[in-house]
């Protein structure tokens, strides 16, 4: 057991001092100094150092993660973090049972928030610090209130300077949502055309700009509108990049030339969104588009031609909407974009403020990890409080009232992950220790007004500048400003010591309360195994019977798969860093099969969606036998997946003789424009792999290549 714990904090420690890029997003950045530059320079002439603390909290609220107009984010939330939160601190002030129900809510709500992003959950833990921080500090109303005058001012003038350009475009939080997955299907094109496996960025930065999309007012999104087609057009490339990638017969060359040609035109798409400048090519110029045309074979062509050519037009109306996004200024029914065929329920869908209350009572459930997560981490941070205001001045050592250091450490630590709260608790205490030695230092300066509003400058510029690079320096440089804050060596050990505390104590809740991701697999599985399921049966239905086919269905059933498929390969991915191998149902190496198996039976729908027989094309009546069937299959392995009994051998043999004698015959494909035996035999295959590694088994080796009727 040693060994494994042991293992598992040295390797949350290596994660957690990586060190990152530093000055990422220069433009904010200026503005954030600018800022702070102005209402330090403000303090130093009135003496109030609380105008310098206003300012930088400003940028804070610039800085966190935004769906929304930046102006109007940071105008809330400096709003919240330097008026709400201290008011309501300053009168809570002296009854200390008040100030343990502030902070337990606050930081219940912010976990909560978290279900909808981390920057409105940490907008909501960083006001109570504050409302906590006032309570602590504020020796009375009238003092207090003053004090919130100041943060006032100084955040005031921090806001006034993120009215400075550059000026983000409409829309900037979807433009990078949409970005994001441009880039990612780029970056897997890219993958292929190297002759690689690309592990397949989605449904991640599908699913996210998905929901960057649904947080719109109803009544914005008709301006919206080619940014909701442009996601619909990123699932169909999707679909499309994986019906070529699943061509095995296909010629590699010309699966190279073809995946590199599509990664260009994917970035193009990209930066046009991100940047809002047109793309550097367009579709629209005569030639034959990014794919090419031949590849040796003749059958292999015929495939190739027909796969890509369905690329091809996909990432021409692609273009030609993220040009039209750059030039839009309105839409509605009439507009081309409004209502995209992919997209229809997202579009039409209850605003954000319903959606919200939808999930948020969803989650009041003790099933729901958010839910538990949330009551661990208030109740943790509450005791943090507690431990804070026990230990005094520390017998002289350090201030007095300096409790909410504590909380904050604990609230900022412990995350629902053993990883990510080890890597957090570890680096942050590593940073506090330098920075409290470099505040320490600069308390022996000459105790001069404009030196020491000058250092105060200094510590914020290099906080902004590392705050990207990870929690070490970014802590060592914020701990060094708040020990000049305060008063020089006993402030430096103050806030070191709570910081070291602060992050034990989160570390310790993680321990004795944990909450395994690797527990969580087995349902999380059956449950992606049962949508599914019922996915790939209602797509062969629609084979059977292509006029009644139900768009709407296909797209709620292919969002709930992804999500359910998102929240399984998530937790696999938390419970390869946790410290309890040796208890969990799947070991680590049976775990990266199953994870496979699940991104191969998600490919094989892709397939099946991107090949689907239009409405007036005859149907494959064979198709609802093998539904019928496939149906039984999946519920099987999600009862297997879900109670740990192990599947039952040739569960998939029932599946491979719906379309056995058409499979057998060597002549052309049954069914006009579709080589019907190829098509479900890859998916019959994929459930295969999927069964056997459900039950802890590898793949046989004759799975690595399907042999198609040609």
């Amino acid at each position: 057991m040693v060994t494994h714990y042991g293992r598992a904090v040295l390797r949350a420690a290596r994660h957690g001092f990586r060190v990152g890029r530093p000055l990422q997003d220069p433009r904010a950045l200026l503005r954030v100094a600018a800022g702070i530059v102005l209402g330090t320079a403000v303090g130093c002439v009135l003496d109030q150092q609380m105008l310098c603390v206003g300012a930088w909290l400003a940028g804070l609220c610039a800085m966190v993660p935004h769906q929304r107009h930046r102006l109007g984010v940071s105008a809330a939330s400096t709003v919240l973090l330097s008026v709400v939160g201290p008011t309501i601190g300053v009168f809570a002030h002296g009854i200390p049972w008040l100030a343990y129900v502030l902070a337990f809510l606050g930081v219940f709500t912010g976990g909560m928030l978290m279900a909808f992003g981390v920057g409105l959950g940490m907008r909501a833990i960083i006001m109570t610090v504050l409302t906590v921080a006032l309570a602590d500090l504020s020796p009375g109303v009238s003092t207090g209130l003053t004090v919130v005058k100041w943060l006032a001012l100084g955040g005031a003038l921090g806001w006034i300077c993120q009215l400075l350009p550059p000026y983000d475009a409409r829309f900037a939080g979807r433009r990078r949502a949409v970005a994001a997955l441009y880039e990612a299907l780029a970056a897997a094109a890219r993958v292929h055309a190297e002759g690689g496996a690309a592990h397949q960025p989605w449904p991640g930065p599908l699913l996210a700009a998905r929901q960057s999309l649904t947080g719109l007012p109803r009544s914005a999104r008709s301006k919206a509108a080619p940014l909701f087609a442009l996601v619909g057009e990123a699932e169909r490339i999707a679909r499309y990049m994986r019906a070529v990638e699943l061509s095995t017969d296909v010629a590699s060359e010309a699966r190279g030339a073809h995946f590199a040609s599509a990664a260009r035109v994917l970035a193009s798409v990209a930066s046009a969104v991100r940047s809002g400048r047109p793309p550097l090519a367009t579709a629209g110029d005569g030639s034959e588009g990014p794919v090419p045309a031949h590849s040796g074979d003749p059958h292999a062509d015929i495939l190739l031609r027909r796969l890509t050519a369905a690329l091809t037009e996909a990432l021409t109306e692609a273009l030609t909407e993220a040009e039209r996004l750059v030039r839009v200024r309105g839409g509605g029914p009439s507009d081309g974009a409004w209502q995209h065929t992919e997209l229809s329920l997202l579009h039409t869908g209850p605003g954000f403020l319903v959606r919200g209350l939808r999930r948020l009572r969803a989650e009041f459930t003790w099933r729901s990890p958010v839910l538990r997560h949330a009551l661990r981490l208030a109740a943790a941070s509450t005791v943090a409080e507690a431990v804070g205001h026990a230990t005094g001045d520390w017998g002289g050592l350090g201030e007095p009232n300096h409790a909410f250091w504590l909380f904050l450490t604990t609230a900022i630590v412990l995350f629902p992950t053993f990883e990510h709260t080890f890597s957090r608790g570890i680096s942050r205490s590593a940073g506090a220790i330098a920075g409290g030695l470099i505040g320490w230092a600069l308390a022996l300066l000459p105790g001069d007004r404009a030196l020491h509003y000058a250092v105060l400058i200094v510590l914020l510029f290099l906080y902004l500048a590392f705050r990207s690079t990870g929690q070490p320096l970014m802590i060592m440089w914020i701990t060094a400003w708040v020990s000049c804050l305060g008063a020089g060596g006993s402030s430096a050990w103050t806030r070191t010591a709570d910081t070291v505390i602060g992050a034990a104590i989160a570390m310790a809740v993680q321990l004795l309360t944990p909450t395994w991701h690797s527990d969580a697999l087995p349902g999380l599985l059956s449950r992606w195994i049962r949508v599914e399921g019922l996915r790939l049966g209602t797509l062969a239905h629609a084979w059977a019977d292509p006029a009644t086919t139900d768009p709407a269905l296909l797209e709620r059933l292919g969002h709930e798969a992804r999500t359910a498929r998102q929240a399984f390969t998530e937790a696999a991915e938390h419970a390869e860093s946790e410290p309890v191998h040796h208890l969990a149902r799947w070991s680590g190496p049976e775990l990266r099969l199953l994870c496979g198996a699940v991104h191969e039976v998600a490919k094989g729908a892709a397939l099946l969606t991107a090949r689907l027989p239009g409405p007036e094309m005859p149907g494959v009546p064979s198709a609802a036998r093998y539904a019928r069937r496939l149906h039984g299959l999946m519920a099987e392995l999600a009862t297997a997946a879900g109670t740990g009994a192990r599947p039952q051998d040739g569960l998939t043999a029932r599946l491979h003789d719906v379309f056995g004698a058409e499979a057998a015959d060597p002549g052309p494909a049954r069914h006009p424009g579709h080589d019907v035996p190829e098509v479900f035999a890859r998916v019959t295959l994929r459930v295969e792999d999927l069964s056997s590694a459900v039950g802890g088994q590898s793949a046989r080796e004759s799975r690595t290549s399907v042999r198609t009727a040609a």
